[in-house]
């Protein structure tokens, strides 16, 4: 799930880019409104972190091989 959500941040929220145009904005609007309906795994240090783990293991198979 993390993984997941991570990579919808980087691919379709920052097109792929270092950063998003929108900055720290489209973080925080991510967690305002998942927080509510998700509860407090989904602060802006939260989706930063599930941010950071899908551009560490962005190819699901690098992922697997270190699960396992």
């Amino acid at each position: 799930m993390y993984w997941h959500i991570g990579k919808r941040i980087f691919e379709e929220e920052q097109e792929g880019k270092e950063r998003a145009d929108h900055g720290t904005f489209l973080i925080r609007n991510l967690s305002e409104q998942l927080q509510p309906e998700f509860g407090t795994g989904f602060s802006t240090r939260q989706i930063n972190l599930y941010r950071q783990f899908y551009r560490t293991f962005s190819n699901v198979h690098t992922l697997y091989a270190h699960l396992s």
